[in-house]
């Protein structure tokens, strides 16, 4: 069975190390790009073979990188991103030529530092910052010490001068940022105060209406009421005047009765006295009238006289008496002149404590008012209270809730820069382990090379080095060349970038006064319209109040109907409007609450997908990266394989133990538990045995050195890949004793 085992991996390794011939080797570069200690994803990677353009490439997730470089050649590798300074590094993957088909592997970072916008980069960027070689002294590709040195000190002082000018171009950009968010709080701020002016302009107009229009439906009632009060006054005024007048007249009349019956008394007294005076004397005329004729004579001449004289004094009488009358009929006149200007005082005084009695009322009417006003403010200021504190309890919570979506942000930043640094920190740990080791075997290999061919190497290197110099010249001026085209090339992209975003600003601020100055003349409009509107309305109530008032008592009932109708549709709709203006608010405030969450839902599915994004992208990353690590395995293996059948047709004589040889039967041979080691040397390889027991694992760990170089990893007889030999064992170690 050994013997069919043995000769079938002889097969193998024949078959293997004739498929090995076939290939050429390469130089295999991977690393990192980093900006600021992080890597950066998306940065551009230009391989060039001399001047010509060989390979294009980008860094994926945390700036990883991985290319092959043919070996033969002098490669320019160019790396870039917009908003970072350019650099270069010159790699000449010449070989000896019994190395010419050996796969090589070289792993390093390189730092893109931040550029600031519009500043052409410095030509002290412009030379490569490193150049990779292969190392006679290490029999692999190293740095040149030197040149990356001097150089290193050169790009420290660019770095410097670039961040400093970085640091003034974020200062200004923060300030620019913070002018815009301000001035966008203004302008949002303005508009929702123009908004909330308008609203309460607005509730302030239909309350000012309805107040005009209660003011006016009262004047106009209090028209109507002194209407009818004053036709009622005058009314009461002409029937007291009439009564005055018929009274006026039936006293005249019984007066002027009375004065008749006493100027006819006097008459019958008088032409009585006539008559009798008349008696008397044609009596006396007759006792006389035998007196002597004389005598008779004389007497008829006294009586003409006396009769004359009589007439004279009934005449006095008569105007006497007439003027007695006139001054009764004057003095009843007077009399009921009197009265008139008595009733028209009392009237008047009548009319004065009326008009008091209106004036206190219209006072009262207006203390009233103006206490229904101070009640109205006082509610509206509740109500705008009540809003604002509302509104601020929202922008409380708004911003309670950013801050803490920042919170989990940044904690979640953390646990990522965290992951990255504990996971770079392991890379870099396992990283160094590797080289170490790798130190250990170029070393041993180094001495055995040096002591086999170090006379013939001195003049071959010397050669060598001379063709190097002279190609490395020719080459470095075409790379210069090329790197100046590319830094050229990403400034004038720069520069385009910057224009279109110098256009695009000014096209976005000329939008925002186009609109700002179409939102002003709408306001103007809308207000020029509600003037005009509100002049019509007025002129319309005042034509309406005009009309009402000329309209006759009869129509006061149903008017006064209508305009209670009126007055309480207007109020109707003056709190539909109000509870209209409320319930928009409310549906706002939610539409609001309701966008926040949708936002917040839309940026934790983003940032999952995100996420899961990266999740898949490094999943594929790392297949693919174990993918080429197994070939590359399989090609050190078969690399291996041949060197072990080489190994063995030199000294086929010494027989080579099984691996399963080292493993340790825990059931039939005792083993502590803990940790323990030891060290095996065979003629062409040395195995170093890690035994591991405890409850939960017992593993032999196998690490299998050849003399050519080749390293095989084992776990109970089943082989392994070095990281997760190294990994496994430091988890034990780090779990048991040894």
């Amino acid at each position: 069975m050994t013997l069919r085992v043995w000769i079938l991996s002889f097969f193998l390794l024949c078959v293997g190390g004739f498929a090995q011939a076939q290939n050429p080797g390469y130089l295999e570069l991977l690393g990192n790009v980093q900006q600021d200690g992080k890597g950066l994803e998306g940065a551009e990677i230009k391989v060039l073979k001399g001047i010509e353009n060989s390979d294009n490439l980008l860094s994926s997730a945390g700036g990883k990188f991985i290319f092959n470089l043919d070996l033969g050649h002098v490669y320019t590798i160019i790396f870039s991103k917009n908003g970072t300074i350019t650099k270069s590094v010159l790699v000449d993957t010449k070989v000896p030529e019994e190395f010419a088909k050996q796969i090589f592997s070289f792993k390093f970072k390189i730092d893109l530092f931040k550029a600031p916008e519009g500043v052409e980069p410095p030509k002290e960027a412009a030379p490569p910052v490193t150049k990779l070689g292969y190392s006679d002294v290490y029999d692999d590709f190293d740095y040149d010490p030197e040149y990356s040195k001097s150089r290193k000190v050169e790009m420290d002082v660019v770095k410097e001068k670039m961040a400093q000018e970085v640091v003034k171009q974020d200062a200004l950009k923060a300030r620019e940022l913070e002018k815009a968010r301000q001035d966008s709080i203004a302008l949002a701020r303005k508009e929702e105060l123009a908004a909330e002016k308008a609203k309460q302009d607005s509730l302030a107009k239909v309350k000012e209406q309805q107040r005009k229009d209660a003011l006016a439906l009262a004047a106009e009632e209090k028209v109507k009421a002194d209407s009818l009060e004053k036709e009622k006054e005058k009314q009461r005024i002409e029937g007291a005047m009439l009564a005055a007048r018929e009274k006026a007249s039936q006293d005249s009349i019984v007066a002027l009765e009375k004065i008749r019956l006493a100027a006819e008394a006097a008459e019958k007294a008088k032409q009585k006295a006539t008559q009798d005076s008349i008696a008397r004397v044609e009596e006396k005329i007759k006792q006389d009238a035998l007196l002597a004729a004389k005598e008779q004579e004389k007497l008829a001449a006294l009586e003409r006289n006396k009769a004359v004289q009589d007439s004279i004094n009934t005449a006095r009488e008569q105007a006497r008496l007439a003027d007695i009358a006139n001054k009764a009929r004057e003095k009843e006149i007077a009399d009921a002149l009197s009265v008139e200007k008595e009733k028209a005082r009392i009237a008047e005084l009548e009319r004065q404590a009326k008009e008091k009695t209106e004036k206190d009322s219209l006072a009262s009417v207006e203390k009233a008012r103006a206490a229904a006003e101070l009640a109205e403010k006082a509610k509206l200021k509740a109500e705008q209270d009540a809003i604002a504190a509302a509104q601020e309890k929202q922008k409380q919570e708004e911003l309670k809730a950013t801050k803490e979506r920042e919170r989990l942000e940044a904690l979640a930043k953390e646990k990522a820069e965290k992951e990255s640094l504990a996971k770079a920190t392991e890379e870099a740990r396992l990283a160094d382990i590797e080289k170490k080791a790798k130190e250990k075997l170029e070393a041993d290999a180094l001495a055995k090379a040096q002591e086999k061919a170090k006379a013939d190497e001195a003049a071959r290197l010397a050669k060598e080095k001379e063709e190097k110099a002279t190609l490395a010249a020719a080459e470095e001026k075409a790379r210069q060349k090329a790197v100046a085209d590319e830094a050229a090339r990403v400034a004038k992209e720069k520069e385009e970038k910057a224009a279109q975003a110098a256009a695009d600003e000014k096209a976005r601020q000329k939008a925002v006064a186009d609109e700002a100055a179409r939102v002003a003349k709408e306001k103007e409009e809308k207000a020029a319209q509600a003037t005009a509107d509100e002049k019509a309305r007025l002129k319309a109530v005042a034509d309406a109040q005009e009309k009402s008032r000329l309209e006759d008592l009869a129509r006061i009932a149903r008017e006064k109907a209508v305009q209670d109708s009126l007055l309480t549709i207007k109020n109707k709709f003056t709190q539909d409007s109000i509870a209209d203006a409320r319930e928009k608010a409310k549906q706002l405030n939610l539409q609001r609450e309701a966008r926040l969450l949708i936002e917040k839902d839309s940026l934790l599915k983003a940032k999952r997908e995100q996420e899961e994004e990266a999740t898949k992208l490094a999943a594929a990353m790392r297949k693919k990266l174990e993918e080429e690590a197994n070939e590359k395995k399989k090609a050190e293996i078969e690399a291996q394989k041949q060197a072990l059948a080489n190994a063995s047709k030199n000294d086929s004589k010494k027989a080579v133990k099984d691996i399963n040889d080292y493993k340790i039967d825990f059931d039939k041979q005792f083993v502590a538990e803990g940790i323990s080691a030891d060290t095996l040397v065979e003629p062409s390889r040395t195995v170093y045995r890690t035994v591991v027991k405890s409850s939960a694992e017992r593993a032999t760990y196998l690490k299998v050195l050849y003399s050519y170089g080749g390293a095989f990893y084992f776990k109970n007889g089943q082989s392994m890949t070095e990281n997760s030999y190294f990994m496994e064992i430091n988890a034990h170690k780090k779990s048991l004793k040894p």
